[in-house]
């Protein structure tokens, strides 16, 4: 029997990494493809949503067993908890038998086509079709939910930003200057180091 392959609304995203995987704090432990789906709990198809998967919690494990502190993957969020939801998907890089690595979700763009590859930032707002995966462990009962493909309905570019853009030039110390008087470059590896 195939999986169901579900849907999401379209709903903004934050620390998309579905063009590449993230790695993981433990190093031993595999790469991931992961996204948060940030839900306003003020729109119907939010609160449509979040019943639905409530629904497919319980029919995986049915509503006595314990659940697991991780078990939802949908939480409030940490900074606006009366307004958002965060919904996590996540699922490991597989490595093929051949040594190969099994591809990521498919990303495609409004128009259906092919992504570009390019880093999807936040605020960019996805449809995630995503599976769900069940499991029963010692410390109670939750569920993954994995994603399969996303589209990308509204792109915000991912920005890595400079730290060393909110410095003003000062008075002092150049290195640059110090290079002209005939001062040494600690970092420059052809020069004989003085002593």
């Amino acid at each position: 029997m195939a999986t169901e392959i579900l849907y999401t609304p379209l709903a903004d995203v934050r620390w998309a990494h579905l063009v590449e995987p993230r790695p993981q704090m433990d190093p031993e432990k595999p790469l991931a493809w992961s996204v948060d789906l940030l839900l306003p709990l003020a729109e119907p198809t939010s609160q449509e949503f979040l019943q639905a998967l409530e629904r497919q919690f319980i029919e995986a494990h049915g509503s006595k067993k314990r659940r697991s502190d991780k078990g939802e993957p949908w939480k409030p969020d940490k900074e606006q908890p009366a307004q958002l939801v965060v919904v996590k998907f996540k699922a490991q890089q597989l490595t093929r038998r051949d040594g190969s690595q099994a591809p990521g979700p498919r990303l495609i763009d409004a128009r259906k086509q092919p992504w570009n590859g390019a880093a999807i930032g936040n605020g960019s707002r996805l449809v995630i079709a995503y599976v769900i995966h069940d499991w029963d462990r010692p410390e109670g009962v939750g569920i993954t939910l994995i994603p399969r493909a996303a589209q990308v309905v509204h792109y915000v570019p991912y920005q890595e930003s400079d730290p060393t853009e909110g410095f003003a030039e000062q008075e002092g110390y150049s290195q640059a200057e110090a290079l002209a008087d005939g001062g040494y470059d600690e970092f420059a590896s052809d020069e004989e180091v003085p002593f």
